[in-house]
C-alpha cells in the first residue's frame, strides 16, 4: 500500500511536470493602459497650454509623467510580445482627428476626471496580475491618484 501511494504521487509530479508551461500573459490589458496614458498625457498637456501659472506648470508635470508611464508599459508590451516589432506600430501616438483643432482646451476638471478613471483602471488590473506588471500598474494608479488628489488640487478645493 504504502509503494502504491509514492508510485502515485511520483506518477502526479511526473504527469504536472509534463504538462504544457504557462501560456505567455496577455498584452491587451497593458496595451489598454498604454492608450489611457498616452490620452492621459495629451489631455493634461492640452489643458496646460490653455492654463495660467501654477496650473499650467501642475498640468505640464502631469502630462510628462503619464508619458514616462506610457513608456515603461510600452517596453513592458514589447518584452511580453512573442514578436516584440509587432508592437512598434503603437509606440506613437494617433493623429488626432482634424475637428480636435476647433474643439475648445480641455478644462483641469477633464485631465481630472481623466485620472481618477486611468487611477481606477490601473489599480483594478495591477489586483489580477502579479510581479513586475502588478508592480508597475500599481505604481501607475498610484501616481495617477497623487495627480489628482494632490498636485492639480488648487484654491484648497478638490474638482
Amino acid at each position: 500500500m504504502l509503494a502504491a501511494g509514492a508510485a502515485l504521487a511520483v506518477f502526479a509530479m511526473a504527469g504536472s511536470a509534463c504538462s504544457s508551461p504557462p501560456a505567455p500573459p496577455a498584452v491587451d490589458e497593458l496595451e489598454s493602459q498604454l492608450m489611457l496614458a498616452r490620452r492621459d498625457s495629451e489631455l493634461a498637456a492640452a489643458a496646460a497650454a490653455a492654463a495660467a501659472n501654477p496650473v499650467n506648470a501642475a498640468l505640464t508635470e502631469v502630462a510628462a509623467e503619464r508619458t514616462q508611464h506610457a513608456r515603461a508599459l510600452a517596453t513592458e508590451i514589447a518584452r511580453l510580445a512573442v514578436n516584440p516589432t509587432s508592437t512598434s506600430g503603437q509606440t506613437t501616438s494617433p493623429t488626432p482627428p482634424t475637428s480636435a483643432a476647433a474643439a475648445p482646451p480641455p478644462t483641469l476638471s477633464d485631465v481630472i476626471n481623466s485620472l481618477r478613471g486611468s487611477a481606477a483602471s490601473a489599480s483594478h488590473v495591477a489586483m489580477t496580475s502579479s510581479g513586475y506588471r502588478a508592480g508597475l500598474l500599481g505604481s501607475i494608479a498610484a501616481a495617477c491618484t497623487a495627480s489628482y488628489s494632490v498636485a492639480l488640487v488648487f484654491g484648497g478645493s478638490a474638482s
